[in-house]
């Protein structure tokens, strides 16, 4: 994966959101140089379970070079400015305004280097009335409506990954490839203003029409669709099983299957919206069926129907999944193993950096030149 090969990429990064989005530069084939200050990104400090090192951090950071450096300082300031006039992008995730204060805006670095593309990731954006509102995944989960449609109807919940962060990652990682597109023709970078709210916001939008145009206000379902039925956990003679009816021909198929007609004959059920007003009692009939089955004899009876269904699985059943595809990376000298990225074949592992670990060679690269 070398289709970047040739990028420069500098980031002042920490926690989730811009490293995952640089995490994927780098697999992209960029060189990413990760600035951090001397106490190094919080990240790291998160846990120490991996080889003695955060499991975020090592998710997030194999393969990049660590700089550290004190922004604040003249001398690293100088330094930062003769890395960007031979950066392709930088990403920073700073509180909004850090940089402007010490003469890193997009105006003044586009003036240094033109062809730069600059992303700056933060909370509500970089300008207006919640600029400064501190914003980490949990609470922009439940600032932007997530947590009220996740979980039950009595108990909204928090997703149980860093949702927000990775989504806003994966976002700028999205509008960087663009705007690298868009250099390519015009020879001008651009600056891109990315924030975890506007991203989720945009992930929101069906449970938010929902609302402006239907009168509806969702809620979490538990394992249930919120507007399709069946489609969600029912009960076997041994566990729970998951089904998923996507529409009106696969409810007749499955309905075949069960060899129950009569409820593909029950005008409770005709519709989707139908079946999901009457989403208990259509519990109760389906189960009535189910339960004289375990999950095993089930399965090969809506293999027969081409009727979608799958497990619960935890995280040992996931490992062990054979579908799941894994890629090793060098942490603290050891080799650990980690869930492959989709469409990555490459197969040498990524070395996480130790703090500052390439500042010595990075200063005599820009400096000297």
């Amino acid at each position: 994966m070398n289709a970047l090969s040739d990028t420069l990429v500098v980031s002042l990064e920490q926690a989730v959101a811009a490293p995952y989005a640089t995490r994927l530069l780098a697999e992209a084939g960029a060189r990413v140089i990760k600035v951090e200050r001397e106490e190094g990104d919080f990240a790291r400090a998160y846990d120490t379970i991996v080889n003695g090192e955060s499991t975020f951090f090592v998710w997030l950071n194999a393969g990049k070079e660590s700089l550290v450096l004190d922004v604040k300082n003249a001398a690293d300031q100088a330094l930062l400015r003769a890395i960007l006039s031979k950066t392709d992008v930088f990403i920073q995730n700073l509180r909004p305004g850090s940089l402007d204060r010490i003469g890193f805006s997009y105006e003044a670095v586009s003036k240094l280097n033109p062809r730069l593309i600059m992303c700056s990731i933060s909370g509500y954006g970089n300008e207006g009335p919640l600029a400064e509102m501190k914003a980490y995944d949990f609470l922009v989960q439940a600032e932007s409506g997530l947590c009220s449609v996740t979980g039950t109807p009595a108990e909204p919940t928090r997703a149980g990954i860093s949702i927000c962060d990775i989504s806003t990652g994966l976002t700028a990682y999205g509008e960087i490839l663009r705007a690298l597109l868009e250099r390519a023709k015009t020879g001008r970078g651009q600056f891109l203003d990315i924030s975890l709210f506007e991203t989720l916001g945009e992930w929101m939008s069906v449970p938010l029409a929902l609302y402006k145009y239907g009168g509806k206000m969702p809620t979490g379902t538990g394992l249930d669709h919120p507007q399709i039925a069946p489609y969600g956990a029912y009960a076997t003679k041994d566990g729970l099983i998951i089904i998923a009816v996507q529409n009106h021909r696969e409810w007749l198929s499955l309905c075949a299957t069960l060899e129950c007609p009569k409820l593909a004959d029950d005008p409770r059920f005709e519709t989707i919206p139908l079946r999901v007003e009457n989403r208990a009692v259509l519990k109760i009939e389906l189960e009535a069926i189910f339960l004289r089955h375990t999950r095993a004899e089930l399965a090969k009876i809506l293999d027969n129907g081409n009727i979608a269904y799958g497990r619960i699985n935890d995280m040992r059943d996931v490992w062990a999944h054979p579908a799941l595809r894994t890629k090793d990376v060098v942490s603290q000298g050891k080799v650990a193993t980690f869930v492959r990225r989709v469409c990555d074949k490459s197969v040498d592992p990524r070395i996480v950096p130790g703090l500052g670990e390439h500042t010595a060679n990075i200063r005599r690269e820009f400096v000297d030149q």
